[in-house]
């Protein structure tokens, strides 16, 4: 039975009545509800909802029929067809009104509730409407072919539903069963359960006096279904987006954007803190590619708002380096060694962490003790760009002379262990060396002014003796040579 508090709201809805057409409609709204978010699951009383229409056969209980056998949590739920029984109806064209709202105050107004349908598909059917006029006009909220998102679910399924049409010309709404197909009776389509249907009420922002109702409407054969209930009703404000981004970063200076932002927002505005880039630093793509201007400390900001409920935003700083490179010494022209050259950074605080393509990788923001060529370095901090520099290490042409000892003495002293060209070797830009025993056999050759002999032969250390060789040797802006000598080995 109705508690006191719902056979109040009864009463007072009831001697309110106005006669609009051929149905009853609220003369005004005389203490709306105010107070949100409003939840209400039927457990208690009936929550001031009440019925109407033609054949109504709506009830407030606990359901026990053959497909809907629980309410959607707790014990009661409002149902149409009886709680018992597997049928509704003949001819019905019944509604469930709810109390009347107050949403002066909701920015984002939404709906949420679980439903449970099982009727003949097509054409028995349910559907939801509202009104803010006191019941004069109904409009439907939302239709079957919108899309889903995260705020419109298990929306209406079916349109147009025959027997809606005694209520409303707009006919979409929840229609079907999961029983097999009898006769002409249709099938398919039906929930199978509980399903929790949302839907974002943004038109009804701001709006003093708003009343809901569900419609049910039914033909007069292929009626024995349990047709359809309603529970745990919530409505108040959208649940709001959350911005969030990530970012990662082609070169020095280009950064690619990813929008993971929730829920399912369909509106984005970017601003890269790029002021210099002029009508690029904005961007209405979900998710966008900048190339900043030069270094520096950028503040990214993300807004997304929609698709009904409140916006939200979210700065990140993404910092671009600037790289300057500096030669402070060439390599040696006789040891091709001991080049060093430096990295400057700008753009960001630091600290910095920094990767030579040295061997091996030298991780300072001084390079040292290299051999001249071409060096790379990559420097990074935290919520950096990666910036790569390039620097050139020359050789010191400034000795051009070129040598070949007499002798030496291959005992690992550390001094005159090895035999080669000796003076300005950087000079050279073509270069052949040969060595043979005294039976003529080749001992070494090489085409590398840098690599020396040793004093070995087949991994053999050879005695003191004399070899002879020959060199030719090209040096830069000169004419190639022809050398040869004998040398000896001292041990």
């Amino acid at each position: 039975m109705p508690g006191p508090y719902s056979l109040f709201i009864r009463s007072l809805l009831l001697s309110s009545f106005l006669i609009w057409g051929n149905r009853p409609v609220i003369a005004q709204c005389v203490t709306p509800i105010n107070s949100f978010p409003y939840q209400e699951g039927f457990e208690t009383s009936d929550g001031g909802w009440f019925s109407g229409g033609t054949g109504s056969d709506w009830a407030w209980g606990t359901p026990s029929k053959p497909v809907i056998q629980t309410a959607g949590s707790g014990s009661r739920c409002w149902i149409v067809g009886g709680l018992t029984g597997s049928s509704y109806t003949n001819g019905e064209a019944s509604w469930l009104q709810s109390p009347c709202f107050n949403f002066t105050n909701l920015r984002f107004p939404y709906l949420s509730m679980k439903i449970f349908w099982e009727m003949e598909r097509q054409f028995d059917g349910a559907s939801f409407q509202y009104s803010i006029d006191d019941g004069a006009t109904w409009i439907t909220l939302g239709s079957a072919n919108e899309a889903a998102n995260c705020l419109n679910t298990n929306w209406f399924n079916f349109a147009p539903i025959t027997y809606l049409s005694p209520l409303t010309n707009t006919r979409d709404g929840w229609s079907g069963n999961i029983q097999p197909a009898s006769g002409s009776c249709r099938a398919g389509n039906g929930s199978n359960g509980w399903v929790t249907a949302t839907h974002s009420m943004i038109q009804l922002a701001g709006e003093s006096s708003v009343i809901f109702r569900f419609l049910f409407g039914a033909g007069t054969i292929c009626n024995d279904y349990d047709g359809f209930a309603v529970d745990d009703i919530l409505i108040g404000e959208a649940p709001p987006n959350n911005a969030a981004f990530t970012h990662s970063c082609t070169n020095g200076n280009t950064v690619n954007f990813t929008n993971i932002s929730a829920l399912c927002p369909d509106s984005f505005n970017w601003s890269f803190g790029d002021i210099a880039s002029g009508t690029n630093n904005t961007s209405a793509s979900e998710n966008p590619s900048h190339t900043f201007l030069g270094p520096g400390v950028y503040t990214v900001s993300l807004t997304v708002a929609g698709p009904g409920n409140v916006s939200s935003t979210i700065s990140k700083d993404i910092t671009i380096l600037g790289l300057t490179t500096s030669l402070i010494k060439e390599a040696d022209c006789q040891t091709n060694s001991g080049g060093s050259a430096s990295v400057a950074v700008t753009g960001g605080p630091g600290p910095y962490t920094y990767s030579w393509n040295s061997t091996p990788v030298q991780t300072g923001a001084v390079i040292t003790n290299v051999s001249s060529g071409t060096y790379d370095v990559i420097v990074n901090q935290t919520n950096a760009c990666p910036a790569t520099a390039t620097v050139l290490i020359p050789l010191d042409n400034t000795c051009t002379g070129i040598y070949f000892p007499s002798a030496f003495t291959p005992n690992n002293d550390g001094r005159n262990d090895d035999f080669g060209v000796i003076g300005g070797v950087g000079a050279i830009i073509n270069y052949k060396l040969t060595i043979y025993n005294r039976w003529g056999e080749l001992v070494f050759q090489t085409s590398n002014p840098f690599q020396k002999w040793d004093g070995t032969y087949k991994g053999s250390k050879l005695e003191t003796g004399s070899l002879v060789w020959y060199a030719e040797v090209t040096l830069r802006g000169q004419s190639p040579e022809r050398k040869k000598g004998i040398i000896t080995i001292i041990r």
